[in-house]
């Protein structure tokens, strides 16, 4: 785990946090967490890449936590939570750790994270794995959530109950989901309206022809959170995307089943001709 300093005239100088893990994987590979998360999401999956990794493999699995999560610093205003923003701020740190032609991976909101910083900086990237992104039109709450937020943000056990409801079949008692509700409480106060505003004001379609990276879309059947259809529409946005259902499973198929996510991650972006 390290603090990694950043900064251009755009953002001013602030540190992400950014856990870099050496020879796991055959390529440099970047994971974009969701919406009131942090690094630890991908702590189920990190454990099978562990365990498989290979002397071959020369590649980095890196993991950043945007501004405001985990350990990251906060933001200077709401400004700096639009995706864009936060994208810059990915391909800030990338360009930090000399990264290039790495894959990217981004789960929920990280998902339309990851495809601005594919516009902002296409070298940078190679191949792409979407898991239940947040669509290019990004996505519209209600007063009703909007007022979940609000009392997520104040009552943990309330927080607890929203978190477990994203994570098909979950089992609340364990440690591992503690830290997922420790993760989502402990972000910072500007998160819990800031991104459901950012997420409201943005549309990139215009933009995605412009993305050529071999994309793979995975979305879970039973997706609570973010409607399927509209990952089947966004395959059909990108010149070079295919769109695949995981049946039997949720939202966040990287803790539900993080087998069958590696799995689908080390096919596409790793087992080439």
């Amino acid at each position: 785990m390290a603090m990694i300093q950043l900064g251009d005239d755009q953002t001013g100088t602030f540190s992400l946090n950014v856990d870099v893990f050496e020879g796991l994987v055959p390529i440099d590979t970047v994971f974009l967490h969701g919406n009131l998360a942090a690094n630890v999401w991908w702590e189920p999956a990190l454990e099978i890449w562990k365990a498989q990794a290979k002397p071959t493999h020369e590649g980095r699995l890196i993991l950043i936590e945007w501004r405001g999560c985990g350990k990251s610093d906060p933001p200077r205003s709401t400004r700096d939570l639009a995706p864009a923003a936060l994208a810059h701020d990915t391909c800030l740190a990338l360009k930090k750790l000399n990264a290039k032609n790495s894959c990217l991976v981004g789960h929920s909101t990280g998902g339309l994270v990851a495809l601005c910083a594919l516009l902002e900086a296409p070298e940078l990237f190679d191949r792409v794995v979407l898991l239940d992104p947040v669509g290019p039109t990004g996505v519209k709450f209600d007063k009703a959530m909007y007022d979940a937020f609000t009392q997520m943000s104040q009552d943990r056990e309330f927080c607890a109950t929203v978190m477990n409801g994203t994570i098909h079949q979950n089992d609340p008692t364990t440690d591992f989901f503690r830290r997922i509700v420790d993760a989502a409480f402990g972000i910072d106060k500007s998160i819990w309206h800031g991104i459901p505003d950012a997420l409201r004001d943005v549309d990139i379609t215009n933009q995605l022809s412009r993305i050529h990276h071999p994309t793979l879309i995975l979305h879970g059947e039973h997706d609570p959170v973010l409607p399927k259809e509209v990952s089947a529409k966004l395959a059909t946005q990108l010149p070079h995307a295919r769109y695949k259902e995981l049946m039997g499973q949720g939202h966040s198929t990287n803790v539900e089943n993080p087998e069958l996510f590696v799995r689908e991650v080390d096919h596409f972006l790793f087992d080439r001709p």
